[in-house]
């Protein structure tokens, strides 16, 4: 799995086994990230908005997880 994530129609939930090893601030973004998929499954201006009432520094944490490989 490349993925750190994912969450999929019926709203189950995966994470990557290996995100263990992600930085405690990391691990708290994937998860509410992949909560609020539950609601809006997209990446729209909708999801972000979301996003962004759980976590304000979202595009910080998100860059860091952007590409990364565990």
């Amino acid at each position: 799995m490349n993925r750190l994530g994912s969450c999929t129609p019926t709203n189950n939930i995966l994470i990557n086994i290996d995100a263990i090893k992600l930085p405690f601030s990391l691990i708290d973004y994937l998860i509410v990230h992949e909560f609020v998929h539950t609601q809006i499954k997209n990446h729209s201006k909708e999801f972000w908005a979301e996003l962004s009432k759980h976590i304000s520094n979202w595009k910080e944490l998100d860059e860091k997880t952007y590409g990364m490989k565990l």
